[in-house]
């Protein structure tokens, strides 16, 4: 919600900009859920040498876990504004999804980093911008055969976009979302097994 009605249209518009990318990539929901991620161990310090290496893994919640944790390492680059940067996460984060719809992908996953950093880079220099994933933990609800479906328990998305002036702080976007009304589905992740491993899937 919009806590103070009487703020400059602009400052509507901006933070509209800062948004769109909940919904540029209408393909695969998932994604956009996705990239909502973070507050999940937040490590702001920790670069793409550091991260955690794309690919398959070993069970559908480990698989899971990682591109989460990876996707919050991405959001949380310093560097993330340089395209190259950029580039190189979003091959990384492909990397976890089956190799057929990686192309797709590295499509969608380029629109929503595009989108995301477009949109923190309206923010005024005393403007900052929080975004939190609160889950208890992922379970595994359904397997059959290949195919398995993760849940992130009680995961809700909270954001909040703040100004800071000599008068104090000022709430100009705040919202907090249960995941499952993002990601569709349920709220449920589609994974699939490849060999020994484990991806992520459109379904």
């Amino acid at each position: 919600m919009i806590n103070d009605h009487r703020q400059p249209m602009t400052d509507v518009r901006r933070i509209g900009d800062l948004t769109l990318w909940l919904v540029v990539v209408g393909r695969w929901s998932v994604v956009v859920a996705l990239c909502f991620l973070a507050g999940c161990a937040i490590t702001p310090a920790q670069s793409i040498d550091q991260a955690p290496a794309g690919g398959g893994s070993f069970s559908p919640e480990a698989v899971a876990q990682s591109f989460f944790e990876d996707l919050d390492n991405a959001l949380h680059d310093q560097k993330l504004a340089d395209e190259q940067q950029r580039g190189a996460w979003v091959e990384r984060l492909a990397g976890y999804f089956a190799p057929n719809e990686r192309d797709d992908q590295r499509i969608a996953l380029r629109t929503a980093l595009d989108s995301f950093t477009a949109g923190r880079d309206k923010l005024e220099p005393n403007e900052d911008l929080k975004l939190e994933l609160k889950i208890d933990r992922l379970e595994q609800v359904e397997q059959t055969g290949d195919h398995a479906l993760i849940r992130p328990v009680n995961g809700v998305i909270y954001v909040l976009i703040t100004r800071t002036t000599s008068a104090g702080t000022q709430n100009l976007y705040e919202e907090t979302v249960p995941l499952e009304k993002i990601i569709g589905n349920n709220g449920m992740v589609p994974v699939l097994r490849i060999g020994r491993s484990w991806y992520l899937t459109e379904g």
